[in-house]
């Protein structure tokens, strides 16, 4: 059955899911789609093992929404989570799929004034996406009751036991109806997760999504082998020369994330630490200013970093080397996200060596050693090439040897060539795919351009117009069109005016953002 999946039209959702899917650009389904959603949608328990990023929120929540009645005003659904960060990240998503559904998605968790989350449930609530503390507090409250809570998901299952929570999750499984249907996620089954599935699941379809197929062949990795004495010294030298658009430095210690922030700090840099240390306020803080791209480098464990899920972080910096090559997989997923490429740079000592090697040949995956930007260009291929007009088209998947954003940043001549889609997703590609017809069809004259930053970079069409007359110095009447999608967008010039545009406006920075300008293809 999962052979004949190639498309999520393949999976028969309803039309106004289908609608929202279509808006969001996804055409081709993850592994764990593919395997997790026909299961679900008959009905079945599902156990997925599967990391961050995967696409798993796709994977039980499009099911779960199929199955809502609208005209019902009970829970019908909960999603329990480990963390707040991931039970916002969860409800986000939810609403964005149920975008064209008449269904009410209730967000609760701690830190958060209780009052106002009761007065939203009264409202009415079809889902409730809860962290585990603060549902069981709304019960006890009789604020939330779950005995029509027929779809019952528990997401990152190994989380919550890590956190102490299994026994609340059993309690308030006991409390939803025995005839549920019931979807565990979890990066890791330890022996607690298995015999809680065994208790509260009925004959469950099991799915493995292993670690290599997941993130780490899109993430170009390397190692930088220093003494301990040496390593905040080297961190600096890196981070200058990799200049990440965002970074996440894992620590194995709450104390070491403490004394990384406080060096880096001293050294001028910008960087904020998250831990199990600091309060929640806090924590919510730091999580915000490195979500809104006001701090540009985290310095996190890897229990405070569950769940998180941001667009741009373009590096992963290993200072600590993790204990397991699981928790490296999982870490290093945290970039090249979606089809994007991203970088990973491991720190180890000298006696270290042994242990990267492990970590190699377990994740099936090459981890060379780190050279600067400069010596990565100097020492690649050059990439492929052709002459183009502003009626030539280079095609958007084209596989040019560009290795990081950051060294095609510092090599402007290596550019012009690229057809590099920057920070587009390859759902996003997808979407520009259907617009082949348009590129196509448009008149005489007329070229179109693909630009990889949208609505999701906070870019407008008033912005896209500015760039293209003051940085390209086009006039009014030599712009025919601007569409800002979500995640990109396209604009229609004068086909003479094409090139000019590419070169004035690719590699420019615009709301904060670098973008990436070239000729859409045909």
């Amino acid at each position: 059955m999962t052979q004949e999946i190639i498309t999520f039209k393949d999976l028969g959702f309803s039309p106004e899911i289908q609608q929202a899917i279509d808006e969001l650009g996804f055409e081709e389904p993850s592994p764990i789609q593919v395997q997790g959603i026909p299961p679900l949608l008959a009905g079945h328990d599902v156990i997925g093992q599967a990391q961050t990023g995967t696409g798993k929120t796709a994977a039980f929540g499009v099911p779960m929404l199929e199955y809502l009645d609208p005209d019902n005003d009970e829970v019908q659904a909960i999603v329990l989570t480990p963390t707040r960060e991931l039970c916002i990240q969860v409800t986000q998503a939810l609403r964005t799929y149920a975008e064209h559904l008449d269904i009410e998605i209730v967000a609760v968790f701690g830190g958060a004034p209780i009052k106002s989350q009761q007065a939203q449930l009264r409202s009415g609530a079809h889902v409730v996406v809860a962290t585990v503390g603060r549902m069981k507090d709304l019960i006890s409250r009789r604020s939330l009751v779950l005995t029509a809570a027929r779809f019952v998901v528990l997401d990152e299952a190994d989380e919550m036991l890590d956190l102490g929570f299994l026994e609340d999750v059993e309690k308030i499984l006991r409390m939803c109806p025995s005839g549920r249907q019931t979807a565990l996620f979890s990066a890791t089954m330890p022996p607690p997760i298995k015999r809680l599935a065994e208790s509260h699941m009925y004959d469950p379809v099991t799915i493995s999504i292993t670690p290599k197929k997941l993130t780490v062949d899109a993430i170009r990795q390397a190692y930088v082998e220093v003494p301990s004495r040496g390593k905040t010294d080297k961190l600096i030298e890196i981070l200058k020369a990799e200049d990440p658009e965002q970074a996440i430095l894992f620590v194995r210690t709450k104390i070491g994330a403490s004394r990384l922030e406080r060096d880096l700090k001293n050294r001028g840099l910008d960087v904020k630490a998250l831990h199990g240390d600091l309060s929640q306020g806090v924590r919510d803080g730091v999580m915000i200013a490195f979500k809104g791209h006001r701090v540009k480098l985290l310095v996190a464990t890897d229990i405070a970093a569950r769940g998180l899920d941001i667009d741009h972080v373009t590096h992963i910096i290993n200072y600590d080397l993790p204990n397991s090559s699981e928790i490296y997989v999982h870490r290093i997923g945290r970039t090249g996200r979606a089809g994007r490429t991203g970088r990973a740079i491991t720190f180890i000592t000298p006696e270290q060596r042994k242990d990267l090697l492990q970590i190699e040949k377990d994740a099936s995956t090459t981890i060379t050693a780190w050279e600067s930007p400069e010596e990565r260009i100097e020492h690649a291929p050059p990439p492929r090439r052709r002459r183009r007009s502003g009626h030539d088209p280079v095609p958007l998947d084209d596989d040019s040897d560009d290795d990081s954003e950051a060294a095609d940043s510092k090599a402007a001549d290596s550019k012009a060539g690229d057809s590099k889609a920057g920070d587009s997703t390859a759902a996003d590609r997808g979407e520009a795919d259907r617009g082949d017809d348009e590129v196509r069809e448009a008149p005489d004259g007329i070229a179109k351009l693909f630009v990889n930053r949208g609505n999701r970079s906070g870019i407008t069409e008033d912005d896209l117009r500015w760039a293209l007359r003051e940085g390209a110095v086009l006039k009014d009447d030599q712009i025919t069109s601007v569409r800002v999608l979500d995640r990109f967008s396209f604009v229609e010039i004068d086909a003479g005016q094409a090139e000019r545009a590419v070169e004035f406006l690719d590699g420019s920075k615009l709301k904060g953002s670098e973008i990436r300008v070239e000729v859409a293809r045909r």
